[in-house]
């Protein structure tokens, strides 16, 4: 798969300095859905930033794209000065992403994009 130029565009307005991530959601034919970015929180101190992932579901709830699109695509990047990094989700964001019927995609450290596995 290659990498929407999109989603780098998304990461890149992260105010989150070392891990600039965005979750970006597609149709199986390729139409951009939702896109979401990670940023920092000021002002909490238990929370330090929102994930891309979970910004990404809200819209994707509100727009109930579940409903309306099959075969829905997550595609979750990281990048840095050398290009896409790992962006495996976290446990959290893993979980949360399993509660919905669509294929999570992600960028490895190799620049590589995987699939996550259901549990």
């Amino acid at each position: 798969m290659i990498v929407p130029e999109k989603a780098i565009r998304v990461a890149n307005y992260s105010n989150v300095k070392k891990a600039k991530v965005a979750a970006i959601a597609l149709t199986s034919s390729g139409q951009i859905i939702a896109f979401a970015h990670n940023k920092r929180i000021s002002g909490n101190p238990k929370k330090f930033t929102q994930h891309a992932e979970e910004v990404l579901i809200q819209k994707l709830n509100k727009l109930r794209a579940f409903d309306r699109f099959k075969n829905i695509i997550i595609l979750v990047i990281r990048i840095n000065i050398f290009g896409l990094s790992m962006a495996k989700p976290c446990n959290k964001c893993q979980k949360l992403l399993q509660e919905y019927p669509a294929n999570i995609l992600y960028s490895g450290w190799d620049q590589q994009i995987y699939r996550l596995k259901s549990e």
